[in-house]
């Protein structure tokens, strides 16, 4: 009698310990409060959550960048006489890889969320950066949105997220000089604008390509953090 009821509570203890450590598996934080479910990466900010973007959500971001309210802040000087890209050219851009965890070292996006609200999408690339370096890039979803300092945090955490779990020290993003908003958001989250040539952060084979930015080399500002 007395043995199983040992054996009972040795059972109990294993119970309780399977839990705790299901637990702490699910939900694991660290001093960038980065939070691991069902094995996706979800990155807490001060009001701001971002979470993985799926192919299924593609698009849906597309939507928000090109068919939104806040479509004239990122469509160039021309917007709206100029075309504006289609989905499928969009999808050449935003490859596959961005919407999987299996090419992190290439580049991701996450979908920005506040109080369970999706409000827009970031992400980063390293595939044409040199070493240790990765380019930002943001948008919301609705002008309803901006101004409330959801943009600003999310590329806080995100540059926190890369520096500690993928070693970067360099973030670059490059937004239309006109687009007075962003540069502002960005100087918030700790960007500088810089004169630094294409070349101290694009790989040589990109330069022809990516150098002059999405807006031309007069109105493209480069902004850069240091981590």
């Amino acid at each position: 009698m007395q043995n199983a009821i040992i054996k009972g509570l040795v059972d109990i203890k294993k119970a309780v310990t399977n839990v705790t450590t299901a637990y702490k598996v699910q939900c694991v934080y660290s001093h960038n409060r980065i939070c691991k479910r069902s094995n996706k990466t979800m990155i807490k900010g001060s009001i701001t959550e971002l979470i993985p973007a799926t192919l299924a959500q593609r698009r849906e971001i597309y939507d928000w960048c090109f068919n939104s309210d806040t479509t004239k802040y990122h469509a160039g000087e021309n917007y709206p006489s100029n075309e504006i890209p289609t989905f499928e050219e969009f999808c050449e851009d935003y490859e596959d890889y961005y919407f999987k965890d299996t090419g992190k070292s290439r580049g991701r996006g996450f979908i920005i969320t506040h109080e369970n609200k999706q409000i827009g999408f970031i992400n980063y690339a390293c595939y044409h950066l040199k070493p240790h370096k990765a380019e930002l890039d943001i948008w919301l979803s609705s002008e309803s949105n901006l101004g409330k300092g959801y943009g600003t945090d999310a590329i806080v955490s995100l540059c926190n997220y890369l520096a500690s779990e993928l070693g970067i020290q360099e973030l670059i993003m490059r937004p239309s000089g006109k687009n007075t908003s962003a540069v502002k958001s960005y100087s918030k989250a700790g960007f500088e604008k810089t004169d630094a040539s294409p070349s101290c952060y694009l790989l040589d084979e990109y330069i022809e390509a990516y150098g002059d930015g999405d807006y031309g080399a007069e109105e493209t500002v480069t902004m850069i953090k240091r981590v």
